[in-house]
């Protein structure tokens, strides 16, 4: 296998770590997926099974009455399918804190359709509004979502290495890309593991239990010129890394279990 063999064997206490609801708040809501969803197989994208687990850690923070305590940062994303949710399909999508740490905690969310479900595990930090550094979890959290999280701590160490043997992909981030922070929103760096997959003919979602890794640094700015650097391609996965002002910003890892 061409990916990070963390991806394989992960253990009970990684922030990668899918781990199972037990008890707590549990956020929910439902999303029928759309055009903007799928791609040409009329199956749901990594990218925008990204983007509602962003949405879904939005209005669960929004209706803990928490949001205005500081600005979450996504640090790592591990997203997993286990079968393939289609165009028109109505998920039940639900979040819970599965861990915690000084100034982040672990989400995780369940997009679950009839056969299907995809598995996602993020990693965020609390940042100070103004000083965008990082802000200790205040007692009002562990009020609100200690309960799920059980007492497990998660660490915020990053572990994909850059590969010396690779090929650079052509790639600019475009305005779309943006978010409100000023930077390419983390989703938006998914895009670039549907396009390598595709082109790649890589097994999909539709044949095998698929997975992708993100690991997010500085992250690339409005305007900046990024460099996506391609390794360790192989028939059941691949590496990605983005590089802007000359260092690396995001690293993805992709695979493929048939």
């Amino acid at each position: 296998m061409a990916v990070h063999p963390a991806l394989i064997d992960i253990a009970e206490d990684s922030p990668i770590a899918l781990t199972p609801y037990a008890e707590g708040r549990l956020f929910h809501l439902e999303r029928t997926l759309g055009l903007a969803d799928c791609g040409s197989d009329g199956v749901l994208r990594f990218d925008a099974a990204a983007r509602i687990a962003q949405d879904i850690a939005a209005a669960d923070l929004a209706d803990s009455g928490l949001e205005d305590e500081g600005v979450w940062v996504v640090r790592r994303t591990h997203i997993r399918f286990f079968g393939a949710p289609r165009y028109r399909e109505t998920l039940s999508v639900s979040t819970f804190c599965a861990g915690t740490g000084r100034s982040w905690a672990q989400r995780r969310t369940s997009l679950v359709s009839e056969g299907c479900r995809v598995e996602i595990s993020s990693l965020w930090v609390q940042t100070d509004p103004s000083s965008r550094s990082p802000k200790s979890l205040s007692s009002r959290f562990f009020d609100i979502f200690g309960a799920s999280a059980q007492g497990r701590r998660v660490g915020t160490r990053l572990e994909l290495t850059e590969d010396p043997d690779f090929v650079i992909v052509p790639w600019q981030p475009r305005v779309t890309d943006i978010d409100i922070l000023g930077h390419t929103n983390n989703a938006a760096y998914f895009e670039a593991v549907e396009e390598v997959a595709r082109r790649s003919a890589m097994p999909s979602a539709a044949s095998a239990e698929v997975f992708a890794l993100a690991e997010y640094r500085d992250g690339v700015e409005d305007g900046e010129a990024a460099e996506l650097r391609l390794a360790a391609i192989g028939p059941d996965g691949f590496r990605l890394d983005f590089h802007a002002q000359e260092k690396r910003q995001c690293s993805l890892a992709f695979g493929a279990k048939i």
